[in-house]
């Protein structure tokens, strides 16, 4: 028996990747889906190995939760996470102040649009990104926490 492919949501993401560990839901925004393919495809035109060879990944360390995970997991109540609007994300290798530096680039450059970014302070590597419009309508959050 064939086993049955996770649909895809973007070239490089299953909604798989962001399930609740919980209740196994995953009600993600396209829009963060798109930011971090953008974010995958970036890294890899700028510091990735070329064709042929081993690609960098974006790797989804928390997505979607539900509220009954992000309260059991100590999280913010309200968290964009559920609301489907955040992601806490690594690349393999990368420090995390690398990686919000990167995000920060695409951001001021224009080919993403990030409402908060910061270092996750239990995390040598990973960087919570979310797609709130913030209440000043400026990105908050470009420091480490």
């Amino acid at each position: 028996m064939a086993t049955k492919k996770a649909k895809k949501e973007s070239k490089n993401f299953s909604l798989t990747e962001f399930r609740c560990p919980c209740c196994g839901q995953a009600n993600m925004s396209p829009l963060v889906i798109g930011t971090l393919q953008t974010i995958r495809d970036k890294a890899n035109e700028r510091f990735g190995d070329g064709v042929g060879k081993k690609e960098l990944q974006v790797i989804v360390n928390s997505g979607y939760r539900c509220p009954a995970h992000n309260a059991k997991i100590g999280g913010v109540p309200g968290s964009q996470h559920t609301r489907g609007m955040a992601a806490d994300i690594y690349i393999p290798g990368w420090k995390k102040g690398q990686l919000l530096q990167f995000v920060r680039d695409l951001y001021v450059e224009g080919h993403i649009y990030i409402g908060y970014a910061y270092e996750i302070k239990d995390s040598d590597r990973a960087v919570h990104v979310d797609t709130r419009i913030p209440e000043s309508e400026t990105v908050r959050g470009w420091l480490a926490k």
